[in-house]
C-alpha cells in the first residue's frame, strides 16, 4: 500500500511539473513568437560562495575578518554531488568524522575529536534527532571550535548549522526527478513567489522510497516546507516558517567484531559473509514525525542599530525497535550446538556469566562457528516538545576613531522528552532460558530469523521523562582599532536545570505517579577573545581563545533504559590561523592550528555510558573554496587530528571513529561558451585515514578513499520562461565500489560503508 502510495504522489509531482511547463510553454509564446533557438546556458557560478558569516557574533563578519574558521557546504554543491543526506554532506568539511548514528537512523558526527549529534536550525538548538535530509536547506555551516557564545550549550570541536531555503524576490519554480540504485527514487519541487511588494512565499516538498545494499530495508522520507515574508512596515519585517518530515528507515547495526588471538576483528574480515547480510530483524526500523514552527521578527531601531526577536515550537513523535546484540559467542565446530541454535551441556548460570565477561571463545580457526546473543529493546512513543525564544540586538557605537560592532542578546529552551523503554529481557537482563529453550543463538554464516519476541506491550514499561530548562545570555564586542586590526571580546552566562524520572519508582499502569521531576541546576560562563589583522588586502592573520560548557546527561542516547545527571563538561581552545582571497575573492583559502583541553567526558559504547576524566585534540586544518575562473568550482580540504581520551586513569589512547587524517576534494567544470556550453563534469576524492573502534583501541577500522564523479548537461529552454533550464545528470557514487567500514558504535556496532550506486535525474529552475 505505501508503495502505491508513494506512485500517485511521485506520478502527481511530475504531472504538476508538466502542467507548469506547458503553461509557461503558452505564457511564453503569447508574449514571444519570434523565440526559434534553443540555446545552453551554465550553473550560475554565485551558488558556490557564501561571503559573510555572523553565526560566531551575531553580526555579519566578512571572511577576512572573522578570527574563526567557519566552513560552507552551498547548496549548489549538495546538487552537483547528488547528496540527500547531511552525513554525506560533510564529507567536505576537514576535520570531521562519522559516528555509527544509532543504527545509521541519526546524524552523528565528530569534529575535531569530538562527538556531537545535535543539529542546528537556523540557529535554534534541534531536539529531534534523525539523518537530515537537505531538500529544504539552502548552505550548511561547519563552525570550527567552541561556539557557546552565540549558540549556547556546544561541543567544543564545533556544531553544525543548516540555514534553510527563504522566500525569494523573484518567481521561481524548480524541481528535480531522480532514480538511483537499489531502487532509490527521489522527488523535489521548490516553488517561490512574491505575493505583492511586501510579502513572498516559498513551498519546497520532497518524497523518497529507496532500499539499501543491505537485506530487507526500505527508506521512506517525505518533506513539506512553508515559509513567508512579510513586510509590516518600511522598517518591520515578519518571517513565519513551519517544515514537516516524515521518515521510516531500517535501524541497521552492520557488523560485529570477534575476539582472535591477534585482537578483535571485523568479522566478514575473518569469514565470508556477504556484506548485505544483516544480523537483525525485518521489524528493527526508526520512525519519526518531525514538526517545527519558527516565527521571527525584525525591527530596524534607526542608528544601525536592529532586533530581531525569534521563537519556535519543535514536536515531534518517534517509534523504534532493535534486536541489539549482546554479546559474540564462539564455539570450535565440532562445539555443543544443535542444528536449530540450542546449546546442549551448559546451563543458563554458566553461560550468563560468560556474557557478563562480554564473550565466549576466541576466534582461532575458520572453521569456528559464531553467534551472537540478542534481545528485544527500543523506545517506544517517544515524544519531544520543545518551546525556543531568542532575542538579539545589533549595532555600532563610534568612540573617537574606534568603532564598536556589538551584538546583546538572550536565549530560552524549554525542553521535555517521554519514552517507553521496552526489553526482552528478564531480571539479569538476558533473554529468558537464552539458548537453551524457546529462543536459539543466532547463526551470522547461516542467519534464521524470526526467533525473538517482538509483541512488547508499553504499558508494562514505565513511562520516562527528561526536562529541562535553559536560560543564556551574551554579548560580543568587534572592535575595530584601525583599518587592519580588529579584536572581539564576548562572554555568555548559561543557566540550566534538568532532570529525569525513569518512572519505575513511582510506576503505576504505563504511567508515572506521585514523584517530582527534580530538576539539578548548573551555571555557567563561557568567555572568549579574538584578535583579527588584516596583513595585505587580501589576507589576515588571527588568533582566538574561547570556552563552552554543555551538561552531561545520557538520555540524549536513546539507547539505555535508565539516565542521570554527570557534571558538566568544561572546555577551551587556543587556535591560530591565515585566510587568503586570491581571483578577486573568488577563491576563499585558511589554514589553521588548534589546541583543545576538555574534562569530563561523556561516553557510550555498546549501550554502557561513562564519564571520562579528560579529552584532549590538537591538529592542523587547511580549507580552501570558491571559483578561480569562471566555470570552474574547487571545494578541498585536509586535517590533521591528535586526539586523546583517558581511559580507566590511563592517557593516550585515541577516541573511537577519529582519523588522523581527513582530506576531502570535489572539483567541476562547466563549459560556459561554444558548442560545450552547458556541458559540466565534477570529482570527487574522500579519504579517511586508519581509526580505532572502541575507545580502548583494542581494533582498528582500515582506511578508505571514496571516488565520486558527477557528469551533467543544463539547457535553456526559453518555453519555460527567460531563465528557464533544465538540467540532465548523471552521478557515481564510489566509483572504484571500494569496500570499508564507516563508523563503529562499538564491538557489536560497526557501520558498513555503500557499494557503487548510480544515480540519473532531471531537473529545472524557471
Amino acid at each position: 500500500m505505501k508503495t502505491i502510495q508513494k506512485t500517485f504522489v511521485l506520478t502527481a509531482l511530475m504531472c504538476s511539473c508538466q502542467l507548469a511547463y506547458a503553461q509557461n510553454e503558452i505564457n511564453s509564446k503569447t508574449k514571444e513568437n519570434s523565440i526559434e533557438r534553443i540555446s545552453v546556458t551554465g550553473t550560475a557560478q554565485s551558488r558556490y560562495v557564501i561571503k559573510e558569516s555572523s553565526s560566531l557574533t551575531g553580526f555579519p563578519l566578512d571572511f577576512l575578518e572573522l578570527p574563526r574558521v567557519v566552513n560552507i557546504i552551498p547548496e549548489q554543491l549538495i546538487l552537483d554531488q547528488k547528496i540527500t543526506d547531511l552525513s554525506e554532506a560533510l564529507r567536505n568539511t576537514p576535520g570531521v568524522s562519522l559516528g555509527d548514528g544509532f543504527g545509521g537512523t541519526n546524524d552523528d558526527f565528530l569534529i575535531r575529536g569530538f562527538r556531537r549529534n545535535a543539529v542546528y536550525r537556523d540557529g535554534f538548538r534541534r531536539a529531534t534527532n534523525f539523518k537530515t535530509n537537505l531538500s529544504n536547506v539552502e548552505y550548511t555551516q561547519v563552525v570550527k571550535g567552541p561556539a557557546s557564545i552565540t549558540y549556547g550549550q556546544v561541543e567544543p570541536g564545533g556544531l553544525v548549522d543548516i540555514a534553510t531555503k527563504k522566500p525569494l524576490a523573484e518567481k521561481r519554480f524548480a524541481g528535480e526527478a531522480r532514480v538511483g540504485s537499489f531502487n532509490d527514487q527521489f522527488a523535489l519541487l521548490d516553488w517561490s513567489t512574491p505575493i505583492n511588494d511586501s510579502a513572498a512565499i516559498r513551498v519546497v516538498g520532497s518524497i523518497q522510497d529507496a532500499e539499501s545494499f543491505r537485506d530487507f530495508s526500505d527508506i521512506n522520507r517525505d518533506t513539506l516546507s512553508i515559509s513567508g515574508t512579510f513586510d509590516l512596515a518600511p522598517t518591520t519585517r515578519l518571517n513565519l516558517s513551519y517544515e514537516y518530515r516524515d521518515e521510516s528507515r531500517p535501524l541497521d547495526r552492520g557488523t560485529i567484531t570477534v575476539p582472535t588471538p591477534d585482537g578483535r576483528a571485523v568479522l566478514n574480515e575473518v569469514l565470508d559473509i556477504p556484506l548485505s547480510t544483516r544480523f537483525g530483524e525485518q521489524y528493527e526500523v526508526f520512525e519519526s514525525n518531525f514538526n517545527f514552527f519558527d516565527a521571527t521578527l525584525e525591527q530596524e531601531l534607526g542608528d544601525n542599530w536592529n532586533l530581531r526577536f525569534s521563537t519556535a515550537y519543535e514536536v515531534s513523535s518517534a517509534n523504534d525497535l532493535q534486536a541489539r546484540p549482546l554479546a559474540v559467542a564462539i564455539f570450535d565446530a565440532d562445539g555443543p550446538i544443535s542444528e536449530d541454535g540450542f546449546i546442549e551441556f551448559q546451563s543458563p548460570a554458566d553461560i550468563s556469566a560468560n556474557i557478563n565477561e562480554g564473550l565466549t571463545g576466541v576466534f582461532d580457526d575458520p572453521t569456528d562457528q559464531v553467534f551472537l546473543i540478542r534481545r528485544t529493546d527500543g523506545n517506544q512513543n517517544a515524544d519531544v516538545d520543545v518551546l525556543y525564544l531568542n532575542a538579539i540586538v545589533t549595532g555600532e557605537v563610534q568612540t573617537g576613531n574606534i568603532t564598536h560592532k556589538i551584538a546583546i542578546g538572550g536565549s530560552y529552551r524549554d525542553f521535555e522528552r517521554k519514552d517507553n523503554f521496552v526489553n526482552s529481557a528478564n531480571s539479569d537482563g538476558l533473554p529468558a532460558a537464552f539458548g537453551f529453550s524457546g529462543i536459539p543463538l543466532f547463526d551470522v554464516s547461516n542467519p534464521v530469523y524470526g526467533n525473538l519476541p517482538t509483541g512488547l506491550n508499553t504499558d508494562d514499561f514505565a513511562r520516562r521523562t527528561f526536562s529541562s530548562e535553559d536560560y543564556g545570555f551574551f554579548i560580543n564586542d568587534y572592535i575595530v582599532l584601525t583599518d587592519n586590526l580588529g579584536v572581539l571580546i564576548g562572554g555568555r552566562l548559561d543557566s540550566v536545570k534538568s532532570g529525569f524520572n525513569d518512572g519505575v519508582t513511582a510506576f503505576t499502569n504505563g504511567e508515572t505517579t506521585g514523584t517530582d521531576l527534580k530538576l539539578d541546576s548548573i551555571s555557567e560562563f563561557s568567555p572568549q577573545v579574538a584578535v583579527n589583522y588584516k596583513m595585505t588586502s587580501n589576507s589576515s592573520l588571527f588568533a582566538s581563545y574561547s570556552e563552552s560548557f554543555a551538561p552531561n546527561t545520557d538520555t540524549a542516547n536513546t539507547e539505555v533504559s535508565n539516565s542521570e545527571q554527570f557534571d558538566p563538561e568544561d572546555s577551551e581552545q587556543i587556535e591560530l590561523g591565515i585566510k587568503a582571497e586570491f581571483f578577486g575573492g573568488r577563491l576563499q583559502s585558511s589554514v589553521s592550528i588548534y589546541n583543545i583541553e576538555k574534562t569530563n567526558v561523556l561516553s557510550t559504547e555498546d549501550g554502557i555510558t561513562t564519564l571520562r576524566d579528560g579529552q584532549t585534540s590538537e591538529g592542523i586544518e587547511f580549507s580552501i573554496s570558491g571559483q578561480p575562473t569562471e566555470g570552474m568550482n574547487l571545494i578541498a580540504g585536509y586535517a590533521y587530528t591528535d586526539a586523546e581520551i583517558e581511559v580507566d586513569g590511563v592517557t593516550g589512547n585515541k577516541p573511537r571513529n577519529v582519523a588522523d587524517n581527513t582530506f576531502n576534494l570535489w572539483a567541476s567544470y562547466e563549459f560556459q561558451k561554444g558548442s560545450l556550453e552547458g556541458f559540466g563534469v565534477g570529482g570527487g576524492y574522500f579519504f579517511v585515514d586508519d581509526r580505532f573502534g572502541n575507545d580502548d583501541n583494542s581494533y582498528t577500522l582500515d582506511s578508505y578513499g571514496l571516488v565520486d564523479l558527477s557528469v551533467w548537461y543544463t539547457l535553456a529552454t526559453p518555453g519555460l520562461g527567460e531563465d528557464g533550464t533544465v538540467r540532465f545528470q548523471l552521478a557515481v557514487k564510489n566509483l572504484l565500489d571500494e569496500e570499508y567500514y564507516s563508523a563503529s558504535g562499538g564491538d557489536l556496532r560497526i557501520n558498513i560503508g555503500t557499494p557503487r550506486a548510480v544515480f540519473a535525474s532531471v531537473s529545472f529552475a524557471f
